[in-house]
């Protein structure tokens, strides 16, 4: 059993080096590539630990997982009641061969990694699975991502990360109970849809994020209390304490994301330079409130020039036919802004300023801007 557990370990660590190096590379970009890597794992996995675990009966777990599936689908299209619909640029009769056989293949495969390496119940082996079956699952969407900015890598992290994170705690639950083929379902019914409508919701990107980290747990909860006949052992309640508590922290953490990318009432923003100097010094953050009402003179305001977010001191406000002008001025710069700012241009007003915290943000910032 000693030799199995360090046997088992050896090799998730030789395949998360593995599938880091193929998504770090942009390998797994390509679908084909990604899909034969992963099949190719899986065989090999398959043979290497050909072990066999007894599975309850999942019939019904199939079934409810399904209609998870098509209420997750169901709920995201609900969002684009909100955000609205966009037509979708992957459905053709080409994406068949270049999208979704790979997925399909990619899907299984994981799954069969997944059910043979879940023999060892070790934490480190768990932690290490988890690891290999998030960097499998965000590999096939990280494409779409361009990781030249920090906004990028945010959005990475919350929109990929985070949810294929607890997604896999839910598959990890799913696969050592019930075997792969609920796990295989339910990804298959979350994953194809963009591939296979014709539409697909347009929604706001955070709240989807949210909602794609909290509805695994969700499920988690429900099967642990309706389906799980045994009774909880100490050590039970335990692993399910850490597993709210580890989606507890993502939410955290994801709250924190969506507050630094400003998308809601109030937002945060990191100086990265000296022109407010006198009131707001380089590295410091100001929580401000996305808002275009009760602007006076003397605010500090945040606004928009060429897709850069400038925080500047509102010096003179005039009203030309209909059209709100701001004339703005860095606090430390001798001459005013040579332009003024528009409500279309205005994001919010500045509350207050939280010194020094923004310092690591400036360091990543500048990594990026050496790599870009």
């Amino acid at each position: 059993m000693g030799n199995d557990k360090t046997k088992i370990i050896t090799y998730e660590v030789l395949l998360v080096c593995i599938f880091s190096i193929c998504t770090l590379l942009h390998i797994s970009d390509n679908k084909l590539i990604h899909s034969i890597i992963t099949l190719v794992t899986a065989i090999i996995t398959f043979f290497l630990f050909k072990r066999k675990r007894l599975y309850r009966n999942n019939k019904k777990i199939v079934l409810l997982m399904t209609i998870f599936g098509i209420l997750y689908v169901g709920l995201f299209y609900m969002m684009g009641l909100y955000g609205g619909f966009l037509k979708s640029s992957l459905y053709s009769f080409k994406t068949i061969f270049e999208y979704i056989i790979p997925i399909i293949v990619i899907i299984v495969s994981t799954e069969i990694i997944r059910s043979k390496l879940l023999y060892n119940d070790s934490k480190e082996s768990i932690v290490l699975l988890t690891i290999i079956t998030t960097i499998i699952d965000v590999s096939i969407y990280l494409d779409a991502f361009k990781l030249v900015s920090l906004n990028n890598f945010l959005s990475i992290i919350g929109f990929l990360i985070f949810s294929y994170l607890s997604s896999n705690l839910l598959y990890n639950y799913l696969s050592k109970k019930y075997g792969p083929k609920p796990v295989i379902i339910y990804k298959l019914i979350i994953s194809l849809y963009l591939y296979i409508l014709p539409i697909i919701p347009e929604g706001y990107m955070y709240l989807r994020t949210f909602f794609r980290m909290l509805y695994p747990l969700l499920i988690y909860l429900y099967l642990d209390k309706y389906y799980n006949t045994e009774k909880i052992s100490e050590r039970k309640k335990e692993e399910k304490n850490q597993i709210i508590t580890l989606a507890s922290s993502i939410t955290v953490a994801l709250l924190i994301i969506a507050f630094i990318s400003c998308d809601f009432i109030y937002g945060i923003l990191v100086i990265g330079s000296e022109s407010m100097n006198k009131s707001i010094s380089l590295g410091d953050a100001v929580v401000f409130k996305n808002t275009k009402d009760n602007i006076k003179e003397n605010d500090i305001i945040v606004f928009k020039k060429d897709d850069i977010k400038i925080v500047h001191r509102v010096i003179k406000i005039t009203n030309i036919n209909g059209e709100k002008r701001y004339y703005t001025k860095g606090d430390a710069n001798k001459v005013k802004d040579n332009w003024y700012v528009t409500d279309n241009e205005l994001i919010g007003k500045v509350l207050f300023k939280i010194k020094y915290i923004g310092k690591p943000s400036l360091w990543l910032r500048k990594m990026f801007d050496k790599e870009g």
